[in-house]
């Protein structure tokens, strides 16, 4: 495995403060170490145990990263022709106004033909640092995803049939073994494909990056894996705060009342799965709403089952993975079915102890419930995740997400 370290970022090993979490809230009232008492106001950043900086990129040994191999995924990123009808791309769910998932506010995201997914885009930012791919870990590597979103039925649908027998039926999904001749259909959508907005032809992207190499969903997948390790989010208004500079949450103590509650062993105790730099503990767990359909029908007969669906362990069933919280104000709506609508509502499902109890559901949830949290503490929180948003990210000054194709 191959060290990357990008330019932008103050890679290293995350720095944990060893302070006691019990410290920062004793109960659901304003702890007022974090403020100035001259002026009431935020003063030192209070010491949480969420690391400054993210650790260093690991790419894969067979997939360096290039310039020219990023330039080239980000063409097919942001290229419809990849899909059978030329209407969908990655960058159809994935917008960088929303942080990268999908702009369009649906609670499943549509692929070609306007199929309507059983699941909500999740948010790509930082998604180099993620161990497993998909709402249910289907897939362990960016390389190995890639490929997925290409050849399922309900969204680019390449390799497609309406045949329920079929492995690869709108019914079930993903296909792990795309047909050969589909796969030359592809390609040759690629090879006829004329330049971009600037004249520029996949044929001279290809011999940039890959020597003039013929197609093969190995080199897609790769180059878009390349591309998309590109996507880091590290200046947050909580960055700069956990950096050490007071002033960005000097008018904003429910922020930091917010922070406290979300990483207080006795207070929300978000932080025990929303852990880490990129606030997600990488694991899977039922939250509560497992038991519920597509489109959050509780009655339907083809419940999504989360990771068990792909595990076949029982054991498994309605465990869906912990999403990052970075840009998590803009990327509504919310859980693997866009159940709910609103920041303050994801809360409150926690606090009141989940909506649909499972036989597996994660018992800290119930623990939530027991603290009975205050409709002010939920607030609170809220104000802490809109600080997760990173305006220099989702603004996209140096042009780094604009679609090349221009559609």
């Amino acid at each position: 495995m191959k060290i990357y370290r990008n330019p932008i970022l103050r890679l290293g090993s995350a720095v944990i403060l060893a302070l006691a979490l019990t410290s920062l809230l004793a109960s659901c009232k304003q702890d007022t170490s974090a403020l100035d008492p001259g002026t009431n106001q935020p003063g030192t950043p209070i010491a949480t145990t969420i690391p400054k900086s993210p650790d260093a990129i690991v790419e894969p040994a067979d997939n360096p990263s290039t310039p020219a191999k990023i330039e080239l995924g980000r063409h097919l990123f942001f290229d419809k022709v990849l899909s059978v009808d030329a209407s969908t791309s990655c960058g159809s769910c994935h917008n960088i106004g929303a942080g990268l998932a999908d702009k369009r506010g649906l609670a499943t995201s549509m692929g070609f033909e306007h199929e309507m997914g059983t699941r909500n885009a999740p948010a790509l930012a930082n998604i180099a640092f993620n161990t497993s791919f998909t709402w249910d870990g289907k897939f362990k590597s960016l390389e190995a995803h890639a490929q997925g979103p290409i050849f399922n039925s309900l969204e680019m649908g390449n390799n497609f049939t309406n045949n329920p027998a079929s492995l690869d039926s709108i019914a079930t999904g993903y296909n792990s073994k795309p047909g050969g001749n589909d796969t030359l259909f592809l390609f040759k959508r690629l090879d006829v494909r004329p330049g971009d907005l600037q004249g520029v032809t996949y044929k001279t992207l290809k011999q940039q990056a890959w020597n003039g190499a013929p197609w093969s969903m190995d080199l897609i997948a790769k180059s878009i894996a390349a591309y998309e390790r590109t996507f880091i989010s590290t200046q947050s208004t909580f960055d700069k705060y956990n950096n050490g500079d007071a002033s960005v949450l000097r008018n904003n103590p429910n922020a930091i009342r917010g922070l406290q509650l979300f990483t207080d062993v006795n207070g929300a105790n978000c932080v025990s799965c929303h852990s880490g730099y990129n606030f997600t503990d990488q694991l899977f767990h039922d939250n509560g709403i497992g038991g519920v359909g597509v489109n959050n029908h509780a009655d339907e007969k083809n419940v999504d089952k989360g990771r068990s669906s792909f595990t076949k362990n029982s054991a498994d069933d309605y465990q869906f993975k912990t999403p990052t919280l970075r840009n998590v104000a803009l990327s509504a709506p919310y859980m693997h079915n866009g159940r709910f609508a609103t920041l303050e509502q994801v809360v409150k499902n926690y606090r009141d102890g989940g909506k649909n109890t499972t036989p597996y559901q994660d018992p800290r949830i119930t623990k939530i419930k027991s603290l009975n949290l205050s409709d002010q503490d939920v607030s609170d929180i809220v104000e802490f995740l809109r600080t997760l948003t990173d305006n220099s990210f989702v603004m996209d000054k140096p042009g780094k997400f604009s679609n090349p194709w221009g559609d």
